[in-house]
């Protein structure tokens, strides 16, 4: 987001270094998806968590599991896509702009796309304590929230000028995504590997769009300050 003028591959090199964390969640994601296609492996990991989870309902984590849900919900994360989207484009940061559009609509795509060619139940409906009817698997609360928070801290964080500032930032971002991720489990519409492959999937959708953005700022001339 922000223009320097940096050596001529120094996004090249950024990408490059990209590269490795990007196949290590390709393979993880491939894993994970055959154990929930076989119902074996990560997936033993389900119900004794999710039973857990269910046991330790009470009044004060219910309603704050419903808040934090609906904050990282496909309506809550269009809305703060899109306004980046208008504030990228209007302040003439177009690569920053298309760069938010894509990591929106991709995460959407995966979500929907993942979720039919999957075709998980959810957990049952007595366990839910928001009914949920459709397919499970990723968990587009977890892959949608991961991919514009994470996009976003990656673009926004650079331009705080204090260390400490960039720290409770990206603490912040961690901490949102994750509960976001939780609270699917907690409210009983998610298996716990529901949301590991949106997480999962969804950090490798950041990872290829950043790689895109980095090659992209290279022939122009353009890249995120450290």
């Amino acid at each position: 987001m922000v223009t320097t003028n940096s050596p001529p591959n120094r996004a090249w090199q950024r990408a490059d270094a990209l590269v490795v964390p990007a196949a290590v969640l390709a393979v993880f994601v491939v894993g994970l998806t055959s154990n929930v296609l076989r119902k074996d492996g990560l997936t033993a990991i389900d119900s004794p968590i999710s039973n857990w989870a269910i046991a330790h309902r009470n009044g004060t984590l219910t309603p704050l599991a419903i808040t934090i849900s609906n904050l990282g919900g496909t309506l809550a994360m269009t809305i703060l896509a899109s306004l980046a989207f208008v504030t990228f484009g209007t302040r003439g940061h177009r690569s920053e702009a298309v760069l938010v559009a894509a990591t929106g609509l991709g995460a959407w795509i995966l979500v929907d796309g993942g979720k039919q060619l999957i075709g998980r139940p959810r957990p049952p409906a007595a366990d839910q304590i928001v009914l949920k009817t459709n397919l499970a698997y990723p968990s587009g609360h977890s892959l949608g929230s991961i991919a514009v928070i994470g996009i976003l801290a990656l673009l926004l964080i650079p331009r705080l000028h204090h260390l400490v500032a960039r720290w409770i930032a990206a603490i912040a971002a961690t901490v949102f995504v994750a509960a976001v991720g939780l609270s699917r489990i907690y409210l009983g519409v998610h298996w716990p590997t529901d949301v590991l492959g949106g997480w999962s999937l969804g950090a490798l959708w950041v990872i290829l769009c950043l790689i895109g953005y980095y090659l992209t700022s290279d022939r122009f001339g353009r890249a995120i300050a450290p």
